[in-house]
């Protein structure tokens, strides 16, 4: 095993041992939850289940496409009233017929509720789909205020017991939380996994559009051709109707990038959307809501972080779930029948033992196997603590490529220490949810790596970067990857974050955040464009993590000007030049939360 030097040993220290939590911390929780129902399988059928599809229409005249799945025996609907589940959709998906349990992309699963004594009903958004109407954004107050008629018309159907639940997931699960920044007293429950407490920092994480995604685009022809009529519309006269008027639909692509800043006014809506859509915006009305919140989230998700930012503003029950998947999947993992148990408890008030569980369930990623899940009842857990690694240079330069330094223990006292790069556009990875594990950028920047480690190192929660940095430009992005480097070379990215150097400006939150994360308004008035060759701090978040890095391996950071999620870059010519800087005066870092095994979770 190779030798850590005296200080990286010092960094070590006692609170780097093992990060694998005995099994006397662990699974006392596991064998409950799994007792309670936790993790297991839909139960068998008790129903079967009849559908039929109707337009809803709306105190604003506004008409909206519904399927309404109830259960059933013998192909007619079952007499009695069931609880209601909504799910505000921007595509009514007729597959119904997967029958799998937890297995993938488990949205178009929760239809099977209704086979568990539940009215589940998909309904089309405002100007998607078959509904008629307008997106004028995306998440605006229209549609919270039909998320309130929707929840009121659900209450009062014959079939119904009055009480209503909501599921989503990403442009869906916005669409569930926003339910409650707008509550009808019928809403008693919401599951919601993916979405954006805060719509900025979705759609422009760290002042930048740099997602895979940009929301549900369309045209009236495409609407008309994909989208699914209703019963009794065949000839699809309705159809043509309502997909018209979606040619006044607000263009999703054209209305982010037209507000580079939180507070800009767009000329597409007249409102400071980004406000206008983020559902922190109404935290108030969230909380005073009162309505139970479960949050599900996944380890390769962009949207990870705002689940957690969400579970500290509610005063309501809360819970989050989180594992090792990417946007709106739940490998393995049974998700649907979690979705049931919550619901189950909140509309029919079944005691499961759901809210005996912790609060925060989530598997830590390359650990051994079978003691992949943790729980915890606060976030970051209890265990886990801010371990700052300065960015240096390595004691000696043997056998490393010239992008490559070191992340040491103690803060650098030389006068001077800085390492420059050119801004590399030609970034390519393949499409998917963020990054991914195998798409690391080492070669496009400057990378700064540990000694190997001597044990395991486990992660969990926030990294934060705290950077002196200095440009040959007046603005652009920084990228941060934070890497796993295996003994014999490969490298697995772990987490990322990014900054526009002229948004660094530090603000007070508008509400609550998890502990050490920290805010930037991204306001007009803050911006402040760098002055070419003048030192910058910048301080941002890195995505949270749990994750564990083995004995013999490094964990690395890498620094780039580009990322391939990027849209509509402006390229500069010549490309711009970094410098960062790591002398006494400018000791740049990176806050670890490290896990100290002696140290109950939580």
């Amino acid at each position: 095993m190779s030798k850590q030097s005296k200080a990286a040993r010092a960094l070590r220290g006692a609170v780097f041992a093992t990060s694998l939590v005995t099994s006397l911390a662990v699974m006392p929780a596991a064998q409950a939850a799994a007792e309670a129902g936790f993790g297991l399988p839909l139960p068998a059928d008790a129903n079967e289940v009849v559908m039929r599809s109707e337009y809803v229409t709306l105190p604003d005249g506004a008409r909206l496409a519904a399927d309404i799945y109830r259960p059933a025996k013998n192909g007619v609907a079952l007499d009695g009233k069931f609880p209601v589940v909504l799910h505000a959709s921007a595509q009514r998906f007729r597959l119904e017929t997967d029958n799998r349990s937890g297995a993938g992309r488990f949205s178009t699963q929760m239809t099977k509720l209704a086979n568990h004594g539940y009215v589940f009903v998909v309904f089309e958004r405002r100007g998607m789909g078959a509904s008629f109407g307008v997106r004028r954004g995306y998440h605006d107050r229209n549609e919270a205020r039909d998320a309130h008629a929707m929840t009121e018309w659900a209450a009062s159907q014959a079939w119904s017991t009055g009480k209503v639940g909501v599921y989503g997931c990403s442009n869906t699960g916005d669409a569930a939380m926003h339910f409650l920044t707008n509550a009808s007293p019928k809403l008693k429950a919401v599951f919601s996994g993916c979405f954006n407490w805060d719509k900025y920092s979705g759609g422009m994480r760290g002042g930048v559009l740099a997602n895979w995604g940009t929301g549900p685009q369309s045209s009236v022809e495409l609407d008309f051709k994909n989208a699914t009529p209703v019963d009794g519309d065949e000839q699809r006269v309705l159809l043509r109707q309502a997909t018209g008027q979606h040619a006044a639909n607000t263009n999703l692509l054209d209305l982010w990038s037209g507000m580079p800043y939180r507070d800009e006014v767009s000329a597409l809506t007249g409102t400071a959307f980004w406000e206008e859509g983020s559902i922190g915006t109404y935290v108030d009305k969230v909380r005073a809501s009162r309505v139970p919140v479960y949050v599900q989230g996944g380890w390769l998700d962009d949207f990870r972080t705002q689940g957690f930012i969400t579970l500290a503003n509610l005063d309501q029950p809360s819970k989050l779930i989180i594992g090792p998947w990417g946007h709106c999947l739940s490998g393995d993992f049974a998700m649907t029948a979690e979705a049931l148990r919550w619901f189950d408890h909140w509309l029919k008030g079944v005691d499961n033992g759901i809210m005996k569980e912790a609060k925060y369930h989530y598997t830590t990623m390359n650990t051994r196997h079978g003691d992949e899940w943790r729980t915890s009842s606060v976030w970051p857990p209890a265990a886990s603590r801010p371990h700052a690694v300065y960015l240096g240079e390595p004691r000696s330069r043997a056998g490393l490529a010239a992008n490559d330094h070191a992340l040491l223990a103690a803060a650098p006292r030389a006068k001077n220490g800085s390492a420059s790069f050119t801004v590399d556009y030609l970034v390519s990875c393949a499409k998917g949810t963020g990054l991914g594990p195998t798409c690391p950028q080492d070669d496009k920047g400057l990378s700064f790596s540990s000694e190997p480690l001597e044990r395991d190192l486990e992660l969990t929660g926030f990294p934060v970067a705290d950077l002196w940095v200095s440009s040959s430009a007046t603005d652009g992005p920084l990228f941060a990857y934070l890497e796993d480097v295996a003994p014999d070379g490969s490298i697995t990215m772990v987490s990322e974050g990014r900054l526009r150097a002229s948004l660094r400006t530090l603000n007070p939150a508008p509400y609550k955040l998890p502990a050490g994360l920290p805010w930037h308004g991204f306001y007009k008035a803050d911006a402040k464009p760098l002055a070419p060759g003048r030192p910058v701090q910048l301080v941002f978040d890195l995505m949270p993590l749990s994750y564990v890095f083995q004995a013999g391996h490094r964990y690395r950071v890498t620094l780039t000007g580009a990322d391939p999620r990027e849209k509509l870059r402006k390229e500069a010519s010549p490309p711009p030049s970094w410098t960062i800087l790591f002398d006494a005066a400018h000791p740049s870092k990176i806050t670890l939360p490290m896990v100290d095994a002696g140290v109950e979770h939580g």
